[in-house]
């Protein structure tokens, strides 16, 4: 269990937020559809957050959608709630936190060398080994590297070694003949990313919630996963729920999840600090595996984040409330302006 954060009075009246999201709403925005054609649950994810910030909490929320504004729009600002974790330019994803660091404003996530350790699929893993975690067999192969097949046997499965929501990720990417593979791979060794390739462990995911409590990292109650596409793999259209085949469940802490959660949360207490966490696991005949963090995960309603957040009682608005209140703790004098006015 955990004792939920809430916000007090000063810093809610002092708190001015700046909202960035690709489908960053304003109050003059429609409600987006439950899926759109063309992002999938992405615009109403955003529209959701900014509307618990906006009216259920009742903060001061600048909302923007476009990274080219920044750093100006931070002017005016003392804190960034971002959900951009996705640009199309090497490293995006610690552009935002970058930026806030230099201007001194709390921004949520993590600091950006901890949000880098998270995104770089591969350092992450390598973390996870160091802590005696196991991992699937893979290898990186940069820009210019010859396609060669790895020294390890298939299934394979070609994924960009940054990014999140299973980007680039679609039914082609597994592979038992790596030769198959190979246009896959030498399409993903571009100038913004590298291919890393792996060789596919276990059935199904299990995903592994994490929130910051009083005294540290607490899990939520563990999300099992299964799609129908090649190996029970996620697609990116099936994340953005464009697609069918994906299925989630919650099996309550079965004695087969408790090695899964003891290591989520060795990770998670490896790598601290930050605002949340989801730890990803594969799982099958020969147990578990390490897959990925992410530090910048939807909270959604629709997502599974939140969903195994109100297995546990926590409403949508408590949720943001507890990791917003989270993040100004952790930042809270670490050389960042306070949450309130200057």
């Amino acid at each position: 269990m955990i004792s939920l954060k809430r916000l007090d009075d000063k810093r809610r009246a002092g708190l001015k937020i700046l909202y960035l999201a690709p489908h960053a709403p304003s109050s003059d925005t429609p409600t987006p559809p439950t899926i759109h054609p063309d992002y999938g649950v992405q615009p109403a994810y955003q529209h959701e957050i900014w509307d618990v910030m906006c009216n259920s909490m009742g903060l001061d929320v600048y909302s923007c959608s476009d990274l080219n504004a920044l750093p100006e729009a931070l002017e005016g600002r003392n804190y960034v709630f971002s959900l951009y974790n996705i640009a199309p330019f090497r490293n995006s994803e610690v552009y935002v936190s970058a930026l806030a660091a230099r201007a001194g404003i709390a921004c949520l996530g993590a600091p950006p060398n901890i949000r880098a350790l998270a995104e770089d699929k591969w350092l992450s893993k390598l973390t996870a080994q160091a802590l005696g975690l196991r991992t699937p067999t893979g290898q990186v192969l940069k820009q210019g590297t010859p396609a060669q097949k790895p020294c390890f046997d298939g299934p394979y499965i070609a994924k960009p070694r940054f990014g999140a929501a299973s980007t680039g990720i679609d039914a082609e990417s597994a592979q038992e003949d790596f030769n198959v593979l190979v246009p896959r791979v030498e399409a993903l060794q571009t100038n913004i990313d590298e291919c890393l390739v792996e060789q596919i462990f276990g059935d199904f995911d299990v995903t592994v919630p994490i929130l910051i409590g009083d005294e540290g990292p607490v899990s939520l109650p563990p999300v099992t996963q299964t799609s129908d596409s090649p190996y029970g793999l996620f697609t990116h259209r099936q994340k953005r729920k464009l697609d069918p085949g994906l299925k989630r469940e919650f099996p309550g802490y079965e004695s087969w999840l408790a090695p899964i959660v003891a290591d989520a949360l060795r990770l998670a207490r490896a790598i601290e600090p930050y605002d949340y966490l989801r730890c990803d696991f594969r799982f099958g005949p020969e147990g578990h595996a390490f897959l990925e963090l992410n530090l910048a995960c939807s909270i959604g309603s629709a997502m599974a984040f939140a969903q195994s957040a109100a297995q546990a009682g926590i409403s949508s608005e408590a949720l943001v409330e507890h990791i917003l209140v989270t993040s100004l703790d952790r930042q809270w004098g670490q050389g960042v302006s306070e949450p309130l006015p200057r």
